[in-house]
């Protein structure tokens, strides 16, 4: 992509593909790992169990404790891409891969923008994954929710674009064979 601060490095179909993999791990691991714990305290006698089970009383269910384990499984993917895409810009499949969310113009990601992408994976889901595949055969590796988006994933292991140049301007009035900037009659100042 050419802009204002030069090209940049896109990361391929199967890099990003590798980072989705990795977080889905990630996430159903944490996942796992909130269950276990939560059926050992269970067991344990620390708190009700989820009440789904075989020979489980009626209506334990829909007790608070189920809403809030429901309201975690829930709420913790959202948490886990918006917060990462809008705080550092990567998830931890991308920090492994070495693969950035930027926007289109280059600037890092908001988290209003973060939570944008992420309802953009459901367009892509909505699709039967042709939005992720989208990216294979974009010339700018852009899914349909980076391009819902107007965001860009760039490769973090290739050296950023230079920042174009910038001549300062002379005064107006001025000549161009004549700073002003610099002009101090012939004599240099006290």
């Amino acid at each position: 992509m050419e802009s204002s601060t030069g090209h940049y490095h896109y990361a391929g179909f199967w890099s990003r593909a590798a980072a989705r993999i990795i977080d889905l791990l990630i996430i159903i691991a944490v996942f796992n790992l909130i269950y276990l714990v939560d059926q050992l305290g269970a067991d344990a006698g620390l708190w009700t169990g989820m009440g789904l089970g075989e020979g489980s009383p009626d209506g334990v269910g829909f007790s608070m404790a189920n809403v809030l384990r429901g309201l975690f499984f829930l709420t913790f993917p959202v948490f886990y891409y918006v917060y990462l895409h809008g705080k550092y810009g990567q998830t931890f499949g991308k920090m492994a891969l070495k693969i950035k969310v930027l926007n289109e113009d280059g600037t890092p990601l908001d988290y209003r923008k973060a939570f944008l992408r992420w309802l953009g994976y459901f367009l892509c889901d909505l699709t039967f994954y042709i939005g992720y595949l989208w990216a294979g055969f974009d010339p700018r590796k852009q899914g349909l929710h980076d391009k819902v988006c107007k965001t860009i994933v760039v490769r973090t292991d290739v050296p950023p674009p230079p920042p174009a140049s910038v001549e300062p301007e002379a005064p107006a009035g001025a000549s161009p064979a004549d700073p002003a900037s610099l002009d101090t009659g012939g004599r240099p100042p006290i």
